[in-house]
């Protein structure tokens, strides 16, 4: 099974890096045959693109040829939403989730999953792949009144960026929580720092995790177990 997998992401990852999106959608349709969305994106695309980024750091591939393969990728995680679009119900009275990339911050797939996977459990969402300074997304924030905002970050000198968001944040109106991932939480523990208000979600395992924890809230406040309503 392992080696299967193994064999499954440099398929992947080869497509990937010759853009070609045809057989990407292929190694992506055989895995929905028996994978959700979650095992797809945890188990296949992110330790492609993982590889994508090791072979650029190390010199083995060109900026051009990392872009094709961010670019396919993109495309790829947009036929897996499609599908959700499709199957959409109503949005009236569901919680909402914001989600947004920040300055000069070129990495978004991660986000982009994470988004998808909160659409699947039918939030309505906002995904804003362009890039917002702080004062923007506080003003859409105040404007659209999400339960949840995310965002990403993947290197070391963007961490007093933000700062400054969260710091944005806390002057929004709207009570909210805040998740944050990306490459660089993936690597560091931020949870001990007092600078930050925030769920740091280090991985979807992370993030599945959460939306348990939250679905067990919601039913300890519907049998009148707690005293705090959940975030909507």
């Amino acid at each position: 099974m392992v080696i299967a997998i193994q064999s499954s992401v440099k398929l992947f990852t080869e497509a990937l890096l010759e853009g070609d999106h045809a057989e990407a959608m292929a190694v992506v349709k055989q895995w929905r045959e028996t994978a959700s969305r979650f095992y797809l994106y945890r188990d296949l695309i992110t330790p492609a693109m993982y590889e994508v980024g090791k072979m650029w750091e190390m010199g083995e591939i060109s900026v051009a040829e990392e872009h094709l393969a961010t670019g396919t990728c993109d495309f790829i995680l947009s036929q897996t939403e499609y599908e959700l679009v499709n199957q959409s119900k109503s949005i009236d009275g569901v919680p909402k989730a914001f989600f947004y990339t920040m300055e000069n911050e070129q990495h978004y797939l991660g986000l982009k999953m994470v988004s998808i996977l909160f659409r699947e459990r039918q939030w309505n969402v906002k995904f804003l792949q362009s890039e917002l300074p702080p004062e923007y997304v506080v003003k859409e924030i105040d404007r659209w009144q999400p339960g949840v905002v995310g965002a990403s970050f993947s290197l070391s000198y963007r961490v007093e960026e933000l700062t400054k968001y969260l710091e944005a944040f806390a002057s929004s109106k709207k009570k909210m929580e805040i998740l944050i991932g990306g490459r660089l939480v993936s690597r560091h523990d931020f949870s001990g720092d007092s600078r930050f208000s925030a769920n740091f979600i280090k991985s979807l395992d992370d993030l599945d995790r959460w939306f348990k924890e939250r679905e067990e809230k919601k039913k300890d406040d519907i049998n009148g177990d707690t005293g705090t309503s959940s975030i909507s």
